[in-house]
């Protein structure tokens, strides 16, 4: 025990706290404050923790803001150690609601030693629980002047405060419990730097911090914000400090003081910034001081030797905390797994996700760089691989925490001899191994771990000698300027520079994968514009957000590089979508074009596609993403035979890693893959059918308009299950008498970029004809919400469709474009519809409408001027077929027949109800929109037209099949989690509600990839359901059943 001095109350304690109380009995109630009694306090605990240890500081934090903002009341060091907390309030303030809030939460969560108090009673929290409470005074005390002290109750508070004191500091020897404890400092530390960063930008910009901030938003990220930095900062001064420690030694604790002199010369820039705590006796980052303590009581509490030995690359003992094989396998190769990607989990996960920041585990690792190897030895005829000093050179460009360049240094030094290694270390892996990153605190762990590599091979840096990574954005050409204020970061930008000039013969790396991408500089938007091309034309998409993916960013800076070079190759790990997904046909021409050889393994574990292994269990992804990822190899080297090959991974995480830590590239099962025209697959294709089925005629050249569905951004507010409440919504919202306050609360309305509440319920207010946007809308399959369809509340109403479905009479297909993100096994993204469609009727999104008719617009009937330069289509008719002439032309030649738009549109849908076609052409529908087969003769025409019609009718709930008679159980409670009995046929919605009979292959029925009951019974969780919707059961039960035996005539009928 630390502390050892007896417990009992001395008459030295009994007489302070007699002092104390004696402030008590002398207080007017109607004076006091949580202040007021604040220096007697003061003393009573000095006196207290000089009696138990003389070393033990007692320091007490000045006011705070009225949030409550900042550092506890009272804080306990002992050796530059936090021993704990003291919280004080005022003595009205009820400690069993103080308990309660978010701010003794956000103590517990730094200290497991807390005292709270209002001066007359004592709670102590230990571990986050109460371990003891005892109470000094009671209220009537306060003012009374004849109370007296009790003995027993200073003893008992005495013996808390005492047993307080006596809790040493809780030492940390294990790295995940070191990641948890630093995330939560970061993370506070993180807030407190973000606001002061908004105030010194509000009142002067002239702080040293908002300083730093401008100085990485030219040097290193443009798009960066002051909540961007704050972030970097706080995770900078954390692993900063964490460095400090390391290099410090066991007996010697780091401060504010000696800090920056713990930090290695190689760590100029870390060590520059480090300086930053210089600043904190200033009184505006008082807040930033006491959190920046608390991180450094963390490290000077450290098992030194445990964590060192946890991080060592050269003793078993880093690698005890597996759990898992899969743990295993990754602990064997890199003790420091874990070490950030905890870190960021406890951190904040939404920024981890945000930012597409995933560790890539060893064993991929170490197969994309011994493909590499393998690849320079045997393309390039570089004997000695990557060791090759006059050869090679190396760059990971989106280096994370270092994986791949530790990769890389380990197989160089696994084939150099031991009296050669450090030299080649020098001369080569110093030298020619490159690395960007632009986050600061995964560049800091990557200089961190790959010294520590260097170490455990009784390697040493001289002082004028540092690893090559640098901390740049990759996607950025900076031109560099000196800089005062950072000078270190002005040499890594220039530094940065000249390797993004010079040429590279190897890239590598995991970069992150954000759809949300805010790289948006001029240079890499340029060049991704490449991509928006394919055989020399537009793409023609609508929305082709996708290639603004930060990967695909990525992928197209290193396919820049190689097209400066006459030979390099380029082995990543990336989100799979670019190799099927029809958006990215153009980059996967632009990369045939650069690259003579391509090597795809896809390593799949896609669960938006509900991707599955051989044996029929889920597929898992290498990564805890919902993403697909491959392993990509892109080898260019002049007079090299063009060939794309491809091969696959499926199964269990821990199988993938065990074979990638197997394979040998070189005597894989490489499957040649050739791409075809328009769609340049980068997967295989089961090419027996693709002349049958080109044949037919794609739906997108049927249809010439057709839209994707609605957007709203508002589906709480524009959609309801009744008329009447959606119409209420509407009159308050443009009731102008009501406060934008009060619908913004009422109705959870926010602005956004390009949406103002203000504005929108002006505007609202102003149209005499918004009645006109009530009508229905099409949400899931069989599922028809009331809805508002109107601009000024829906964001992307899809005008050039939806018009002419609005309270129309009209029809329209409803046809996915790539079937495979569905999930599904079986084709099964059509549907018909009456009404406006929502954009995500079908599972993951991605529904296209293609309307049957086209009105006349609304200006023309009032003006009755044609907008139509030639001769007017609409000429006596208020609406006109959605047939491409060419379309219309070839019909009546092939069946000499002018067949009417409804008798197509209901072949058509016949067709792609199919079940032979569906998986005859399975491959070709996985990726595109449908073709359409259409048959040599009109009888046969008729017959699947006549199908056609009754599944429209019937899905339309035009035409309810009634041959099934499905019963429901008497009862309103609301619904429950649905439950299915395939013996009894009895679908439950709860307990006592059910429908019956309902066959087995109905319940399983799947549009879209939703299980159609179960969707639209859980979208209903927790209301009772109406009469209508209860009728609407049963009807979909019975248009079900009809649907699957109607399928069954129709593929009796069609001949594939």
């Amino acid at each position: 025990m630390l502390y050892n001095k007896p417990d009992e109350p001395s008459l030295i304690i009994t007489a302070t706290f007699k002092t104390y109380f004696n402030e008590i009995k002398a207080l007017d109630p109607q004076d006091a404050t949580e202040h007021t009694l604040r220096p007697a306090l003061h003393n009573l605990l000095t006196a207290l923790a000089e009696h138990k240890e003389s070393k033990i500081k007692v320091v007490h934090e000045p006011k705070r803001d009225k949030s409550g903002k900042g550092a506890p009341d009272f804080k306990f060091k002992i050796d530059e150690s936090m021993l704990g907390y003291l919280e004080n309030k005022s003595i009205e303030v009820s400690l069993d609601q103080v308990l309660k809030s978010e701010q003794i939460a956000k103590y517990k969560r730094l200290s497991n030693n807390l005292i709270l108090t209002n001066y007359l009673e004592w709670i102590w929290l230990k571990d986050g629980v109460v371990a003891g409470r005892e109470t000094l005074a009671y209220r009537s005390d306060v003012g009374y002047h004849k109370a007296h002290l009790d003995p027993d109750k200073a003893g008992k508070v005495g013996k808390l405060i005492g047993n307080f004191l006596s809790t040493a500091p809780k030492g940390v020897s294990r790295v995940d419990v070191l990641a948890l404890s630093l995330a939560t400092r970061c993370h506070d530390l993180r807030e407190f730097l973000t606001e002061e960063l908004i105030r010194q930008e509000k009142e002067h910009q002239e702080g040293r911090l908002f300083g730093l901030f401008n100085v990485f938003k030219k040097d290193v990220f443009h798009e960066l914000t002051l909540a961007g930095f704050a972030d970097a900062f706080a995770q900078m001064l954390g692993y900063g400090l964490f460095l400090a420690r390391i290099n410090s030694g066991s007996n010697t604790p780091v401060t504010l003081i000696n800090a920056k002199q713990y930090i290695p010369t190689n760590f100029e820039l870390i060590r520059e910034l480090v300086n930053f705590l210089d600043e904190l006796d200033k009184r505006e980052y008082h807040l930033i001081k006491w959190l920046i303590e608390e991180i450094l009581s963390l490290m000077n509490t450290l098992d030194l030797p445990a964590i060192k030995e946890n991080l060592s690359f050269t003793k078993s003992q880093g690698r005890i905390w597996a759990k898992t094989e899969e743990e295993r396998l990754l602990f064997t190769k890199d003790p420091y797994v874990y070490f950030y990607e905890d870190f960021l989990k406890a951190y904040d996960k939404k920024l981890k996700k945000s930012r597409g920041v995933y560790y890539t585990p060893p064993p991929i690792v170490n197969f994309i760089v011994r493909a590499i190897n393998h690849i320079l030895m045997n393309v390039f005829g570089i004997k000695q691989g990557l060791a090759d000093r006059k050869r090679v050179t190396a760059l990971d460009f989106a280096t994370g925490t270092g994986t791949f360049i530790l990769e890389i240094l380990q197989q160089i030094c696994d084939v150099v001899p031991d009296g050669l290694r450090d030299q080649v270390i020098r001369e080569h892996a110093l030298k020619n191994l490159y690395g960007f990153e632009y986050l600061i605190a995964p560049y800091t762990i990557a200089h961190l771990k790959l010294s520590q590599f260097l170490r455990d091979k009784e390697f040493t840096m001289h002082s004028d000698e540092r690893l090559q990574i640098y901390l740049t954005n990759t996607l950025e050409p900076i031109d560099p300027q000196p800089n005062f204020l950072l000078p270190a970061l002005s040499k890594e930008v220039e530094y940065a520079q000249k390797v993004k000039d010079k040429p590279v013969l190897v890239i590598t790396g995991n970069p992150p994968y954000n759809v949300k991408s805010q790289n948006n500089g001029a240079w890499i938007i340029g060049l991704i514009r490449d991509y928006y091309k394919v055989d020399g034309l537009p793409l023609g998409e609508r929305n082709p957000k996708n290639l603004q993916d930060d990967y695909v960013k990525f992928i197209r800076f290193a396919q820049w590089k190689m097209d400066h070079v006459d030979e390099g190759v380029v082995g990543i790990i990336t989100n799979h979508s670019f190799l099927d997904n029809p958006t990215f046909r153009g980059m996967r021409q632009s990369l045939m074009q650069t690259y003579n050889q391509i090597y795809i393994l896809d390593l799949h574990g896609n669960n938006k596609k509900k991707e599955k292994a051989p044996d029929g269990t889920k597929d898992v992804n290498v990564f805890d993403i919902e993403q697909g990822v491959c392993i990509s190899l892109f080898i260019r080297k002049q007079a090299l035979e063009r060939k794309i090959y491809h091969a696959d991974l499926r199964g269990k995480r821990s199988y993938k890693y065990r074979a990638c830590l197997e394979l040998d590239f070189g005597e894989m099962m490489w499957s040649e893959v050739i791409p075809q025209a328009p769609l340049y697959l980068f997967v295989p294709q089961d090419e027996t059918q693709r002349d049958a089925y080109e044949r037919g005629l794609k739906i997108t050249s049927i249809f010439p308009i057709q839209s994707s569905g609605v957007k709203t951004h508002r589906d709480h507010f524009v959609l309801a299950f009744d008329d009447a409440t959606l119409k209420k919504r509407i009159e308050d919202f443009k009731d102008l008498s009501i406060s934008d306050n009060q619908i913004a609360e009422q109705y959870n309305l926010r602005d956004t970029g390009d949406w103002s509440l203000t504005e929108k319920r002006q505007s609202l207010a102003n149209d005499e004809n918004y009645s006109d946007a009530f009508t229905h809308l099409l949400y899931r399959p069989f599922d028809t919400l009331a809805y508002f369809h109107h601009n000024d509340v829906v964001e992307r109403p899809r005008n050039e469709v939806m018009k002419h479905l609005l309270n129309k009479r009209n029809h329209a297909l409803c046809i996915g474009r790539q079937f495979s993100v569905i999930g599904e096994d079986v084709y099964d993204i059509v549907a018909i519809t009456d009404h406006i469609v929502d954009t995500n009727y079908y599972r993951r999104g991605g529904v296209n409408v293609f309307p049957l008719y086209i009105y006349r617009p609304v200006e023309e009937k009032k003006t009755n001027v044609s907008l139509f330069e030639e001769a007017d289509p609409f000429e006596g008719k208020d609406r006109i077929e959605n047939f491409d002439p060419e379309f219309r032309t070839f019909i009546d030649k092939r069946y000499g027949h002018h067949y009417e738009p409804e008798e197509i549109l209901n072949y058509i849908y016949a067709v792609l109800h199919t079940p032979s076609y569906r998986k005859k052409y399975a491959p070709f529908l996985n990726n595109d929109f449908p073709r359409i087969p259409f048959v040599e003769d009109n009888e046969t025409f008729d017959k699947l037209s006549t199908l056609g019609r009754e599944l429209v009718q019937a899905h339309l709930l035009k035409d309810i099949p009634e041959k099934l008679k499905v019963k429901v159980s008497n009862n309103d409670d609301p619904v429950e989690t649905p439950v299915y009995d395939p013996k009894s046929q009895h679908l439950y919605v709860n307990k006592n509600l059910y429908f019956v009979p309902v066959p087995e292959d109905v319940w399983n029925f799947h549009i879209g990839g939703y299980q159609v009951l179960d969707r639209y019974l859980k979208y209903r969780k927790g209301r009772k359901l109406t009469l209508d919707e209860k009728e609407n059961v049963i009807n979909i039960v019975r248009v079900l059943r009809f649907t699957i035996d109607q399928m069954n005539r129709i593929d009796e009928i069609w001949q594939p």
